[in-house]
């Protein structure tokens, strides 16, 4: 039986086949007023509410893109539920196209602050009220994330390794529904909004796809991956009807099988491995997947060589790359799990 209830979030009631937005505020700044835009749409028939959060780190752009195109293509004619978008969840970080917050004190990376603190940082503050007026609302979450200005490319999702029953086996359901290819058993404490969730007894799944600096064509490629991704896990929660489109297996792995290929000097880093089709491929132990050139002597200094049998999970694109910089990461073969 459809209900005539509305959904409230975000300090807004949204009627079932309505939209609504809101702005909400955070505090006052020397810049002035700091708030956290909330975009959301109810279906016309009862369901779950399904979170997806942009920009918790400000440089890791390319999500909005497809969290735009998901907004302006879903009928809530069609849904039974509600979509909850947070385009710019840290817009200090995003207006300085910077990964963290530039703030006077510790606790700058959103991304470690959950549930907040609303006498902290102004970081935790943004925490605070995310969780307060959206996290404590929904029913299921998806932590989207992509490559910054560093300039590495992406394409995993993210399983607490602390979650477990229930919990692990539902958010490990929107992790293989994404379709990635590859799940990563990651690190993710109750100071993450994946891990938070996960504390509270409800889903939810961290996502890295694509990067910042890409060509057009390329970001055509990864944005339809996320839109397709999103729509997926939408369907996994029973908000949108149909089964998930995968392309192929999905593989699981932990971070004993993360294994890294990352420059020790700083250079320019020619990326041998920074097409699309490079992202969740099959490389083999010793391919050579970048070269360090120096800048100043123009010698090669370094070959970044594949640790591992396995698949690539992140790449780099070419450019300046300081020493100690991620490369890129292969899930080990030996330690594969198809799910």
């Amino acid at each position: 039986m459809p209900s005539n209830d509305p959904l409230r979030i975000a300090g807004l009631d949204v009627k079932p086949g309505e939209r609504g937005f809101a702005m909400l505020p955070v505090t006052r700044t020397l810049r002035g007023d700091l708030a956290v835009p909330v975009h959301v749409i109810n279906g016309t028939r009862p369901g779950k509410v399904f979170a997806i959060l942009c920009n918790v780190h400000g440089d890791e752009a390319m999500p909005l893109l497809a969290a735009l195109q998901l907004f302006r293509e879903t009928d809530p004619a069609v849904m039974r539920g509600a979509l909850v978008i947070l385009p710019v969840c840290n817009p200090l970080a995003f207006s300085d196209f910077r990964r963290e917050s530039a703030e006077q004190r510790e606790n700058t990376d959103l991304h470690r602050c959950f549930p907040g603190n609303a006498r902290g940082s102004v970081t935790e503050m943004i925490a605070r009220t995310l969780t307060d007026q959206v996290l404590d609302h929904v029913d299921a979450l998806c932590d989207m994330h992509s490559g910054g200005q560093g300039g590495r490319i992406h394409q995993r999702a993210d399983l607490n390794e602390d979650a477990t029953g229930e919990v692990r086996d539902a958010s490990l359901s929107l992790c293989r529904a994404f379709g990635t290819g590859a799940v990563h058993v990651n690190f993710l404490p109750p100071s993450t909004a994946v891990g938070y969730l996960n504390s509270t007894g409800r889903p939810a799944a961290g996502v890295e796809v694509g990067g910042t600096y890409m060509g057009g064509p390329m970001t055509d490629v990864f944005q339809a991956r996320v839109v397709r991704g999103l729509r997926n896990q939408m369907k996994a929660l029973g908000i949108l009807e149909g089964e998930p489109e995968l392309d192929g297996p999905q593989f699981l792995f932990t971070r004993k099988e993360r294994k890294e290929a990352n420059p020790t000097r700083g250079g320019y880093v020619v990326s041998l491995a920074n097409r699309v089709e490079d992202l969740g491929r099959r490389v083999t132990k010793g391919e050579r997947l970048g070269v360090v050139v120096d800048p100043y002597t123009l010698q090669e200094t370094e070959s970044l060589n594949a640790p591992c049998d396995g698949i690539l999970f992140f790449s780099r694109m070419s450019g300046p790359a300081e020493a100690g910089a991620k490369g890129y990461a292969i899930a080990d073969a030996a330690g594969l799990r198809e799910i």
